[in-house]
């Protein structure tokens, strides 16, 4: 007799093939058998409903949200079983108790090493599994300070050490976040030694390229360049071209990636389902140097220290205060809390995204920020029911089966998450069920919302969300490089 049985349910199994109705049967944390199966302890009956590989968010900042807020809702609630943290050269590892962690939630963590930060979280649990990438921004600011340049050849061989001590532990691999300080200041050369570390571990370089404007083409071919010398998996995160006279010009990336596969590098990419980006103000906007234009598409969606600014556009603060934008601009990048204002700028274009959606390389990644207060960008809530409601059922822009199979089989095969990303026996039980009909993302960028549509969700075999009910079970695993 099985622990779980869900029972007359359409199953699409991740593999992108054709969908077909059955039973998906659960005992010992593992899918026991798929198709007609026997009699079990408990059931969900799912008539009508579709049952999927757990959703696995190929590019988060979650880190420090799975010892914040451990059960993770905002997931569970989209259907997400697997988050991959350490995204955009910030990781909460390396880090000195006693210090904000210098990841976008700045809170302070009692570890220093990958290794204690992995037992930490599963001393107190966590709803959803995590894999980590060591940041590289992380290491240097902790070593060097965030201000630092190009480090000396003992400076980066010190970097460098802390990356291996991480994939010792464990890592995915390294990040890198080069339009970030310190990132921003790394060359080429520095670069190359940094990835060649992970790369003797079989590592991945996941990057935040230099720059996805003007000279998106140019930050795609020194990465790829970077991968071909050292042998290095590539990730880029989050593609995209922004700036309205770059609108129409992400084929020409798309073709550039192509051809760096079909030379040999392993080279794929994420992307989130928003046509609005989102991040620290001041990244964006240097206090001598504010782009007024870029400064027209900003919202301010967290700001300590106008936090009646939240929700509103810089433009409409400007006008309502009296003041030229450039003048608001440069007054809240020069706050006593600047670093912790985050903000929207819109500045995509569906076509450009949804042609990076559809590519074959593509996997989804939300890169939300979690954030407590405010109004988060709704990506962090909403990103993959979006991907199944607005794209696959509404538009039809993929199929329902091709979307899912960006959102499970291959991100688990992309970071090597060996049993999971699909219903097959022996497979961990990481499971969504979902309504098909109705399955949506809710938020918008003035308001917070859950989605709505999923109805279940199982991490490991143990039900994290009952009836669109988080049951506050917390079964997921730290799944450390050498344990996928």
């Amino acid at each position: 007799m099985y622990d779980l049985a869900i029972r007359g349910v359409l199953i699409e199994d991740g593999s992108g093939g054709q969908s077909f109705e059955g039973d998906i049967a659960i005992d010992g944390g593992h899918i026991a058998a798929v198709g007609t199966v026997g009699a079990s302890r408990a059931e969900i009956d799912a008539e009508g409903l579709v049952a999927a590989p757990g959703f696995v968010d190929a590019h988060t900042h979650d880190d420090m949200e799975l010892h914040c807020n451990p059960d993770n809702g905002s997931k569970i609630k989209q259907g997400v079983t697997t988050v991959i943290c350490g995204s955009c050269g910030f990781s909460a590892f390396p880090h000195v108790p006693g210090r904000p962690s210098p990841d976008f939630l700045s809170v302070d963590g009692c570890w220093r090493t990958y290794r204690e930060y992995r037992e930490v979280l599963t001393g107190h649990g966590i709803g959803t599994n995590s894999a980590c990438f060591v940041g590289h921004n992380t290491v240097q600011r902790l070593l060097l300070g965030i201000d630092s340049a190009e480090p000396s050849a003992r400076g980066l061989a010190a970097v460098c050490d802390d990356i291996q001590r991480a994939m010792d532990h464990g890592a995915l691999g390294v990040s890198t976040g080069l339009i970030y300080r310190p990132g921003r200041h790394t060359s080429t050369a520095a670069l190359t030694r940094i990835v060649a570390t992970v790369s003797d571990y079989g590592g991945i370089h996941s990057t935040h390229l230099r720059d996805e404007s003007d000279g998106l083409l140019n930050a795609i071919a020194e990465v790829t360049s970077v991968s071909r010398e050292t042998g290095a998996s590539l990730q880029i995160s989050h593609l995209k071209v922004i700036g309205e006279h770059n609108w129409g010009s992400l084929g020409a990336a798309l073709d550039q990636i192509g051809r760096a596969r079909a030379d040999g590098i392993d080279v794929a990419f994420d992307v989130y389902p928003y046509t609005a980006g989102s991040g620290p103000l001041a990244t964006y906007f240097p206090p001598d140097d504010i782009d007024v234009t870029r400064a027209r598409l900003v919202q301010i969606i967290q700001c300590h220290d106008y936090p009646h600014f939240e929700g509103r556009r810089l433009a409409d603060i400007a006008s309502d205060e009296g003041v030229s934008l450039r003048s608001v601009t440069r007054r809240l990048v020069t706050a006593p809390n600047a670093d912790k204002t985050l903000c929207v700028i819109f500045e995509i274009h569906e076509d450009d995204m949804l042609e990076a959606l559809s590519h074959p390389a593509a996997m989804i990644g939300s890169d939300g920020i979690p954030q407590q207060k405010g109004v988060p960008h709704p990506r962090l809530q909403g990103t993959f029911p979006r991907v199944l409601g607005r794209y696959s059922r509404e538009k039809g822009v993929l199929s329902q089966s091709a979307a899912i199979e960006k959102m499970t089989s291959r991100p688990a095969i992309r970071y090597g998450l060996v049993g999971r990303g699909l219903l097959r026996p022996g497979y961990a039980a990481d499971i969504v069920v979902f309504d098909p009909t109705t399955i949506a993302d809710c938020g918008t960028y003035s308001s917070r919302a859950d989605p709505v549509g999923v109805r279940h969700v199982l991490v490991n075999g143990k039900q994290a969300l009952s009836d669109a009910a988080l049951t506050g079970v917390r079964a997921g695993r730290v799944l450390a490089r050498e344990e996928r």
